[in-house]
């Protein structure tokens, strides 16, 4: 067999790994090389961050926030927000400097606890996020698209896409099979060479930039007033602009306990800056400045970014009226939409714009994020799948990749499974335990976070070893260890107020079933390592003793 080789490919900054097939510690592992192609610079590492976190889906997430949490000053959740994730984002940072290997936190518990408990932890966040590739494509078509099509004609583009948005939101057939084209892009973009793959990902944050943009400069040059008497001239009396604003004001106002409840969606909207951990086989250059930039930068940038977003949203539309619109829409049926569609400010900018093409434009931005989600999402658990396989936990078939560095088996396993999540989506029910997803999400950071903290005190002579900044301290006590802990608490105080009556809107008996589902997938991951334990055990592999090492390049 050809030696494993290190190098830069000629004219490229890309590192290629090949290969080698070898046997050393009793066959512990069968290669010195995962195969997969370092191509990931930092900007391009924390641009995928960003998309997976949507920079502007905080234009879809603040009609839920609003009507869910009508006490929140949502401004200011964003300061309480990334603080916690500040210090979450540190933990990751560190940890992949310290261990710098696709998989993430199934790495980073692995060799800290126990690789049971490594892969229970992962295998929840990698349910939760195939299943959001599944969703989110279905997002595209349910959602997205339709929102898109009526922006058109309030814009003044006619009826019949207001028709066709009607259509497409009520027939379920037609819902499936956009999202199974949006889905087959995906997987197919995904099964490209590496450095295409990413730069696709540039793509998609730089023109969700642009309509950022867009729509910011359109919201701080339009007072209240405006948009007041743009609405009010297309809708009846009883949803005048007064009338529902009304409506919100009637709601208690702002208050302490809301604002602090209220940033459950704030946190729902930050999940995504610790991505680039489980692609950091792919990351080229110094592991703690790319990831440092990605994981760490990233939350820090986000909040910037959303603090803004509320702020002129609040500026323009008004406060009030936002709470009445979203509290009328969604749940008390006193405001109606134009082909039912969501009251986003993307698409409450319709009435301020006279072209039909750009109110479709700035729409098309939550399309435009929604594909990203799905197919950032996507990637996420196939090089979970990968990391599990090349530790033996699965079947080494996995760890098959392309010349191009693609573990495609592992792409086309999890297409399947992404299709499974699509039809779940579409015609079943069965999805209602993602209104706990952020529950187990947060659950599983805060796992994350006290394997951060005891780092340093279960694996010395791996803490040892890590980048300097990694072991650095405030006096005997390693920072890393204060952050984990705070940023474990603040973790599990998140999951805790994600299981909550308001949080959920529960108005019959608490769906126990719905909230235990997640916990179980992580006990069936210790169960799942375990079983293979046992049967490489037989066949002579002791699996055991690779995850006392980090895996290969």
């Amino acid at each position: 067999m050809p030696a494993a080789l290190g190098a830069e490919t000629p004219g490229s900054n890309a590192v290629v790994n090949l290969p080698k097939e070898i046997t050393v510690r009793e066959d512990v592992y069968v290669r010195q090389a995962s195969g997969l192609v370092r191509t990931v610079g930092p900007r391009t590492a924390l641009f995928a961050n960003l998309v997976a976190m949507g920079i502007i889906v905080n234009y879809f997430w603040i009609v839920y926030a609003s009507a869910g949490y009508p006490n929140a000053n949502l401004v200011t959740t964003v300061g309480i927000g990334v603080l916690i994730n500040v210090a979450v984002g540190y933990v990751y940072w560190m940890l992949s400097s310290a261990m710098p290997r696709s998989g993430g936190d199934y790495v980073f518990l692995g060799r800290i606890f126990h690789p049971s408990i490594g892969l229970g932890t992962n295998l929840l966040f990698s349910v939760v996020f195939i299943s959001w590739a599944g969703l989110f494509s279905w997002y595209v078509a349910a959602v997205g698209l339709p929102m898109m099509l009526a922006s058109y004609s309030v814009a003044g583009g006619g009826t019949q896409t207001l028709t066709w948005a009607t259509t497409l939101s009520s027939s379920t057939g037609d819902i499936f099979l956009v999202g199974a084209i949006v889905l087959i892009l995906v997987i197919l973009i995904s099964l490209l060479p590496t450095k295409w793959v990413f730069r696709a990902t540039v793509g998609i944050f730089v023109l969700t930039a642009i309509i950022y943009v867009v729509m910011m400069v359109l919201m701080l040059t339009t007072t209240q007033a405006t948009f007041a008497a743009h609405w009010n001239a297309a809708n009846p009396a009883t949803q005048s602009y007064i009338a529902v604003a009304k409506q919100g004001a009637a709601i208690d106002g702002i208050t302490a306990t809301g604002t602090f409840l209220g940033i459950v969606y704030t946190m729902l909207s930050f999940i995504g800056y610790a991505n680039s951990s489980y692609f950091a086989g792919e990351i080229r250059g110094s592991p703690t400045r790319t990831q440092g930039l990605a994981i760490f930068g990233a939350p820090i940038i986000f909040a910037g970014l959303i603090g803004a977003l509320y702020a002129g949203t609040y500026f323009s539309f008004g406060r009030d009226f936002l709470v009445g619109v979203s509290y009328g829409s969604l749940y008390a049926g006193k405001v109606s939409m134009p082909g039912g569609v969501v009251p986003s400010p993307l698409f409450l900018a319709a009435y301020l714009v006279s072209s039909p093409l750009l109110a479709a434009f700035l729409t098309f931005g939550l399309v435009l994020t929604f594909f990203g989600f799905a197919f950032i999402y996507f990637i996420i658990p196939t090089r979970n799948l990968f990391a599990w396989s090349f530790d033996r936990v699965l079947p080494a078939f996995f760890t098959r990749v392309s010349r191009g560095g693609v573990p495609y088996v592992a792409v086309l396993t999890l297409g399947v499974a992404g299709f499974i999540s699509l039809y779940v989506a579409t015609y079943t029910t069965l999805f209602n335990y993602l209104t706990y997803s952020n529950f187990g999400f947060w659950f599983a950071v805060g796992i994350v976070c006290l394997g951060g903290a005891l780092f340093p005190f279960v694996r010395r002579q791996l803490f040892a070893q890590a980048p300097r900044i990694v072991r650095a301290r405030v006096g005997p006590v390693p920072i890393l260890t204060i952050v984990g802990i705070a940023g474990w608490l603040a973790a599990w105080f998140v999951s805790y107020a994600s299981s909550t009556i308001q949080y959920l809107e529960i108005s019959g008996p608490y769906p126990y079933s719905y909230l235990l589902f997640l916990p179980i997938v992580f006990v069936l991951g210790i169960v799942l390592y375990w079983v293979a334990y046992a049967i490489q055990k037989h066949r002579g592999v002791p699996i055991d003793l690779i995850a006392k090492e980090l895996p290969p390049d």
